[in-house]
């Protein structure tokens, strides 16, 4: 991939339609984020059961495409925006992702069914810390001219601890564009700053992970953003970050899809405490 991968990004996971990336492309536009010095990236889900089995899972159609045509039409495929990251959300189901076979085959289609628009493809919740031949399957992964964003979630941190979870990936930082901490991952509990903060501090002050983006997750929305990122963006000005769940409310139909609104006042709040550095 191009450097512009490692530059710093705002993300918004869950669109499953090019009129909703044109509608949050639009919006960043509005509230200047790219002058802020951030790309806006934008995750479409693509989970076992949703794109292995082709199903519909409990979150629905609205937040996760199913099959092959929706996945594949999920974002634009003309025209792409140059302050625009598209990236692939995978979750392979834990009870088959020690089988290279089953890695491979899943990591196959979800790169053929996102070719027209798919730059990256992100690792939610593979057992890494406890398993060599994952991170050795991340390394096939970036020999495919695709960025690579991997999830250190809440698992990993509470076996390894900062300064494990750096020793262990720092083999493989060449393999990894962005590390993305998620003490949360699709829980809604309201971003955990005082237990990310050490970890966050170990990647920056890592050496082999110097080249590597570092990014955070879980439990963020536009109050959030206000009250609990400022001091970090100040003490980590090129820091990225991601919000999902708390962008998807259940509506009024019973489904979760994207609130444009609330999306909107999130990547407001994320321009307003950037200001400060520009």
């Amino acid at each position: 991939m191009s450097e512009r991968i490692k530059q710093p990004y705002v993300g918004v996971s869950g669109v499953v339609s090019p009129e909703m990336q044109v509608s949050l492309e639009k919006i960043a536009i509005k509230v200047d984020l790219h002058k802020k010095g951030r790309l806006l990236a934008l995750g479409i889900k693509g989970v076992h059961k949703t794109q292995f089995l082709d199903v519909t899972n409990k979150y629905g159609p609205e937040w996760y495409p199913v099959g092959e045509e929706a996945f594949n039409q999920a974002l634009r495929n003309d025209n792409p925006d140059p302050n625009t990251i598209a990236v692939a959300q995978t979750y392979f189901d834990l009870d088959y992702v020690g089988y290279e076979h089953y890695r491979e085959a899943f990591l196959k289609r979800i790169i053929e069914r996102g070719r027209p628009w798919l730059q990256a493809v992100q690792f939610d919740m593979l057992p890494w810390d406890t398993n060599d031949e994952v991170l050795d399957f991340i390394e096939k992964v970036k020999k495919q001219n695709v960025g690579v964003f991997l999830q250190v979630h809440k698992n990993a941190m509470e076996s390894l601890g900062p300064k494990g979870v750096i020793r262990r990936l720092g083999h493989y930082a060449n393999s990894i564009d962005y590390l993305l901490f998620d003490s949360s991952h699709g829980t809604g509990k309201r971003l955990d700053v005082t237990t990310l903060t050490p970890f966050i501090a170990a990647a920056y002050d890592s050496l082999d992970l110097s080249k590597t983006g570092i990014a955070l997750a879980g439990g963020l929305n536009g109050q959030v953003v206000r009250e609990d990122l400022p001091k970090l963006v100040e003490q980590y000005p090129d820091i990225s970050w991601d919000a999902e769940g708390q962008l998807h409310p259940v509506n009024e139909d019973g489904n979760r899809s994207l609130d444009l609104n609330i999306a909107e006042d999130y990547l407001r709040a994320s321009s307003e405490i950037l200001s400060k550095l520009y």
